[in-house]
């Protein structure tokens, strides 16, 4: 393809590769599940929260979903 052909694509937005970008929330909560129990409530500690809750097979620090919420909206 001769340059200004895909000069002209890239411009266009037509070579470009889609991005999603997660909302804030969605990225701390995908960084604050662990697999062990002990590693959440030492993230918890940091979050000023006690605790950790199973969620699925992983582990999320406070002692609830809302709670860590809370927390993860005070930490910013």
């Amino acid at each position: 393809m001769p340059r200004f052909g895909l000069l002209l694509l890239l411009s266009a937005g037509l070579g470009a590769v889609p991005l999603s970008v997660a909302p804030p929330a969605a990225y701390a909560q995908a960084n604050d599940m662990f697999p062990r129990k002990a590693a959440a409530e030492q993230r918890a500690r940091t979050l000023a929260c006690s605790g950790a809750f199973a969620m699925g097979k992983k582990w999320m620090p406070c002692s609830s979903f809302d709670a860590y919420q809370k927390a993860v909206s005070k930490s910013k």
